[in-house]
C-alpha cells in the first residue's frame, strides 16, 4: 500500500527546504501527486527514501591529470628566474642565439636566415576578422618543411620568421638585428638591444600553460611542428601571450584620457588592469625591470616614455599587485610604436618550446591521460 506525505513532511524527509523539493519535482526527481483538495501536493514516501539513499551515495571526484613534471630547463620562484641554473639577469646581454644554445645544451647554435613566403596579414572585413600574428607564426610553421629534430625544427623556425615578416635576410647579422629590421629602418643599437633582451628574458618561464600544451603534444609523440602549433595556439589567448597587446592598447587610452582617468574607469567597471599581478611572483617579477631598463634607453620621440613611467607611479594607488613582464613588453611595443600584436613573445618563447619537447621525450608516453567518470 502506497503511503503519501505531504510537502513539508516529503521536505523534511529529503532533507532540503520546501523550494528545493519542487525544483526536484520540476526536474522530473520525484513525483508529486495532488490531494484531494486539489490544491495539496503529496509524495509517495517510497519514492523520497530512494531518492534520500541515492543523495546519500559518494559522488565520484571530478575528472582530473595528476602528473608530476620534473623539469631542468628552467627554475623559478619568488627570488628569480634561471635558465639552466643561470641567472636571467647574467644572460641578458648575451645574443639570444647564445641562450638558445644554453637552452637547448648545443653550443654555438645558429639561427641561419631561411627562405620563405612573406606573411601578408589579412584584411578585417565585415565577415571575417583578421587573423590574429600568433596564427600567422602557425601558419609559417605549417607552410615549411622541419626535420624531427626539436633543435634544428626550431632553429629552422627562428631563421625564417625575420624573412617572412620582412627582415634581414643576411647572415652576418645577429638574430636581433635580422628581426628588428622587420619593424624599424635604421635601428638605433639601442633598438636592438631592446629586442634581443625581450628574446632572452621571454625564451622560457618552466611550465606556462603553452609550454603544457607543447609537452601533452610532444608526449603522444607529434611532430615538433604540431607541437609548436600546439603551444603557439594557446599562447594566442588574452590571458598569456597575448596580454601585453592590451597593456599597449592601455598605454595609448592613458596618453589620449589621462592615467587617473582610465585607471578609475577600469576599478569602477571592476575590470583588471593588465600588466600588473603574476601568480608566481607575488613581490616581485625579475623580468620587468631587466626589460623596462632598455625600454627607458630607447629612442623617444613621441614622448611616450612619459606615459609609461606615469602608469607605473600612479597604479600603485589603485593596484595591491605589482607590474609584471607584460608592462614591461607593451611598453616596448607602444614606445616604439610597433603593432601592439608584435609577436615578439612567441617568437622567445619557441627556444623554451624546444628545450621541453626534448626533455619530454625521456618520459612515459602519454603520461597526461585525464581520469574521467
Amino acid at each position: 500500500m502506497t503511503t503519501y506525505v505531504r510537502a513539508p513532511e516529503a521536505a523534511r524527509q529529503l532533507g532540503v527546504s520546501t523550494a528545493t523539493l519542487y525544483s526536484y519535482v520540476s526536474r522530473g526527481r520525484v513525483t508529486r501527486k495532488l490531494g484531494a483538495d486539489g490544491r495539496s501536493s503529496l509524495f509517495d514516501l517510497a519514492e523520497l527514501e530512494r531518492l534520500r539513499e541515492q543523495n546519500r551515495r559518494p559522488q565520484p571526484p571530478p575528472p582530473t591529470i595528476d602528473v608530476r613534471i620534473a623539469s631542468s630547463v628552467t627554475q623559478l620562484n619568488e627570488d628569480g628566474l634561471r635558465f639552466r641554473d643561470t641567472p636571467v639577469e647574467d644572460l641578458v646581454d648575451l645574443p639570444f642565439e647564445q641562450v638558445c644554445g644554453l637552452l637547448w645544451r648545443r653550443p654555438d647554435v645558429r639561427l641561419a636566415p631561411v627562405e620563405c613566403d612573406r606573411i601578408t596579414p589579412a584584411e578585417s572585413t565585415d565577415d571575417r576578422p583578421a587573423s590574429s600574428p600568433m596564427m600567422d607564426l602557425v601558419s609559417l610553421v605549417a607552410s615549411l618543411d622541419l626535420p624531427d629534430d626539436p633543435f634544428d625544427a626550431a632553429a629552422r623556425v627562428l631563421g625564417a620568421i625575420p624573412v617572412a615578416l620582412g627582415g634581414r635576410a643576411d647572415p652576418t647579422l645577429g638574430y636581433a638585428a635580422r628581426l628588428t629590421a622587420a619593424w624599424v629602418q635604421d635601428p638605433a643599437p639601442e633598438v636592438t638591444a631592446a629586442i634581443n633582451t625581450t628574446l632572452v628574458v621571454l625564451a622560457d618561464h618552466e611550465l606556462a600553460t603553452s609550454t603544457l600544451a607543447v609537452r601533452v603534444a610532444a608526449s603522444v609523440r607529434s611532430s615538433p611542428a604540431a607541437a609548436m602549433i600546439a603551444g603557439l595556439a594557446t599562447l594566442d589567448g588574452d590571458l598569456h601571450g597575448s596580454a601585453s597587446h592590451h597593456v599597449h592598447r592601455l598605454l595609448d587610452d592613458c596618453r589620449v584620457e589621462g592615467v587617473d582617468q582610465v585607471l578609475d574607469r577600469h576599478r569602477t567597471e571592476h575590470r583588471r588592469v593588465p600588466g600588473f599581478g603574476h601568480t608566481i611572483y607575488r613581490r616581485h617579477d625579475p623580468r620587468f625591470d631587466l626589460l623596462l631598463d632598455r625600454v627607458a634607453r630607447l629612442p623617444d620621440p613621441l614622448d611616450r616614455l612619459r606615459v609609461v613611467s606615469e602608469l607605473r607611479t600612479r597604479a600603485g594607488s589603485y593596484i595591491a599587485q605589482p607590474p609584471n613582464v607584460d608592462l614591461a613588453l607593451g611598453a616596448l611595443t607602444y614606445v616604439m610604436d610597433l603593432p601592439p600584436g608584435c609577436p615578439l613573445f612567441a617568437i622567445a618563447r619557441l627556444a623554451g618550446f624546444a628545450a621541453h619537447y626534448r626533455e619530454e621525450l625521456d618520459e612515459r608516453p602519454v603520461r597526461y591521460r585525464g581520469l574521467s567518470y
